[in-house]
């Protein structure tokens, strides 16, 4: 196995694990365990993990970016029950954006032969539904970040200014009761910024690894968000911080709204 997919192979397993033993790495990937320590330095001096004595821990670091190519790979189930779920509130006619993240991504396998009208900065969005029949897309370009797979800056920010959606599906790296909802990456916050405000309805796509976390830099306050599709139960602590401000929250396992700000019941999985 070549270095440079070892190191993303252990990448992913360390989103997932959470903490690793070098001896548990050198078995699992059948190196030596000089070689996971290699392994392991690297990835520390990218502010993915941290070391510790024989093994190492997922890093905390606000400024800490996963690729793209890696989160796909992660959480595979939770982000279809969250696209299921969000599939629910899209219907015939809407204007809705999907942002740049694997879980939006997954949202294009809930849209089937709807017409609407699909805007976004995303390229793998953009390669999933191009041959779509049934819906328009619109499409953001500008600068172009290999990492998240989307367009970024300037020339961005001024095309989505344009425009104006029903819903707006959006994603976080965190998010926390007293820092907000964040972000790795300034020009990527400041994307999902513009769109809060030109959209009727904002959801935030967020699985329960992203709670209780903050990152870099601030994408919104809870005030600018209508509803949270997660992928578990929440807190009670979390359900009354919700209530509080009037954002419906939705278990993608239930599929039921668990606080009571009046809007659309789920829709009619026949009419959706």
């Amino acid at each position: 196995m070549l270095a440079a997919v070892r190191k993303e192979k252990i990448k992913t397993y360390m989103l997932e694990k959470k903490d690793v033993t070098v001896t548990e790495l050198s078995q699992l990937f059948s190196v030596s365990e000089e070689t996971i320590r290699r392994d392991l330095r690297m990835l520390e001096d990218e502010g993915i993990v941290i070391r510790t004595h024989g093994g190492a821990v997922l890093s905390k670091r606000v400024k800490s970016t996963v690729d793209n190519k890696v989160l796909a790979n992660l959480f595979t189930e939770s982000k279809r029950s969250i696209a299921a779920q969000c599939g629910q509130f899209i219907h015939e006619g809407d204007c809705i954006y999907l942002d740049a993240s694997t879980t939006a991504s997954a949202i294009c396998n809930e849209l089937g032969g709807k017409h609407i009208t699909v805007l976004t900065n995303s390229l793998q969005i953009i390669n999933h539904l191009c041959e779509s029949g049934s819906l328009k897309l619109i499409c953001v370009g500008g600068n172009f970040v290999r990492s998240r797979q989307c367009f970024v800056g300037r020339e961005t920010n001024e095309q989505l200014s344009h425009y104006y959606v029903d819903i707006a599906f959006i994603s976080c790296r965190s998010l926390n009761m007293k820092t907000g909802i964040t972000d790795s990456d300034d020009d990527v916050a400041e994307v999902k910024q513009i769109i809060t405000r030109h959209a009727n309805r904002v959801c935030l796509i967020a699985d329960h690894t992203k709670f209780d976390k903050t990152s870099f830099t601030r994408v919104c306050n809870f005030s600018d968000i209508d509803d949270i599709v997660t992928d578990r139960p929440l807190s009670n602590e979390w359900v009354r911080f919700a209530e509080e401000r009037n954002i419906r929250i939705w278990d993608a396992g239930d599929r039921a709204p668990e606080t009571g700000r009046e809007g659309d019941a789920p829709a009619d999985p026949e009419n959706a």
